[in-house]
């Protein structure tokens, strides 16, 4: 409570001065190359592709004359993960300055777009990021599981509040949001009759038997007549079996949309010396959406190294299957690039 009143303080009494004020810049490129098939006739499109996409952040700072930290961020971007299926250049992404961040004591206070807290938890299975993009192109399937997806995923997004902290050994992330799925603004057209609101999320980490445990919790209401409310809770857990061998597992289950969803994932990184890591990933997801049961798989490798000064390659291996009420698809897509962080 201290601390909640001392943040208070901090933005009625308009005390947030710029002495300490800071602006640090950075950035990253990516190269892959990757070809891809399956049980979907893309016509239209080669199975082979070259992309190349990065991004630069600006990071801002300051601290208040009380000691409270609030610091604010930017974007440039231009995204690798996205297919566009045309040759010609996707168009750069201004973002961030959608939120301010305050910090002190050990408790950081965010005001503005939220990624709901534990959005990531239960979510897991896929380690090959742009080999799996490619092979859901080539998937028949219209499945509207998702093999990797948490059902605690955005289900607390929009404009907020989070707050993280810790109690003793545990870390504690709290969420509240007025819209679900609002940006910068939550005012929104239909807002008392349409969507959902009162979105809120907690994760709580802690250390279990020499696991890191993280367990999720989350849910808003349904503003349409007839709709269900969505609610979703997740779990996953990482043991280091040993100083090269790390093994993650977890799941969530959830209705969201009106539809029952749930996934399980495994995880597996070894670390083959200093500078490579081997990792392979199996995930399932359901959805009962549309009245049917939609499946979805994926096993995915990713073979990583590093070169020294934030250089590194990589070579990726994607298969994702799907069952899209009782109809069988499947594809695959083989990635192999490089990433630089400036």
């Amino acid at each position: 409570m201290k601390k909640l009143l001392t943040f208070v303080s901090a933005i009625t009494a308009g005390a947030i001065g710029t002495a300490a004020a800071e602006v640090s810049v950075s950035g990253s490129g990516t190269f892959y190359y990757s070809s891809a098939s399956g049980d979907k006739a893309v016509t239209a499109n080669e199975d082979t592709m070259s992309v190349v996409g990065g991004s630069v952040n600006f990071a801002m700072s300051t601290e208040t004359t009380n000691g409270v930290t609030v610091t604010g961020s930017a974007s440039l971007t231009q995204d690798t993960d996205d297919i566009i299926l045309t040759d010609t250049d996707a168009a750069g992404a201004v973002g961030g300055m959608t939120q301010l961040v305050f910090g002190m004591d050990g408790m950081t206070i965010t005001l503005g777009d939220i990624d709901n807290a534990g959005s990531g938890t239960g979510e897991g299975g896929d380690v090959a990021t742009f080999a799996s993009t490619h092979a859901s192109v080539h998937a028949a399937g219209t499945s509207t599981a998702a093999a990797s997806d948490s059902a605690m995923d955005a289900i607390a997004d929009g404009t907020g509040i989070n707050v993280s902290t810790s109690m003793g050994d545990a870390a504690i992330d709290l969420t509240f949001v007025s819209k679900v799925g609002s940006g910068s603004n939550s005012h929104s057209t239909n807002a008392t009759t349409t969507d959902y609101s009162s979105g809120y999320a907690i994760n709580v980490g802690f250390d279990l038997a020499g696991a890191s445990v993280n367990v999720a919790a989350g849910g808003s209401q349904a503003k349409a007549t007839a709709s269900k409310n969505n609610t979703g809770m997740a779990i996953e857990a990482s043991y280091p079996v040993s100083d090269a061998l790390t093994v993650t597992l977890g799941g969530s289950n959830g209705t969201i949309a009106g539809a029952d969803e749930d996934n399980l994932f495994i995880t597996a990184a070894y670390t083959m010396d200093a500078d490579t890591t081997l990792s392979i990933g199996l995930a399932e997801g359901d959805s009962t959406l549309a009245g049917s049961l939609d499946k979805a798989t994926s096993t995915t490798i990713n073979l990583s190294r590093s070169l020294g000064g934030g250089v590194s390659v990589f070579a990726e291996y994607a298969d994702i299957n799907q069952n899209d009420a009782g109809v069988d698809s499947s594809a695959s897509a083989v990635s192999v690039g490089t990433s630089v962080t400036f």
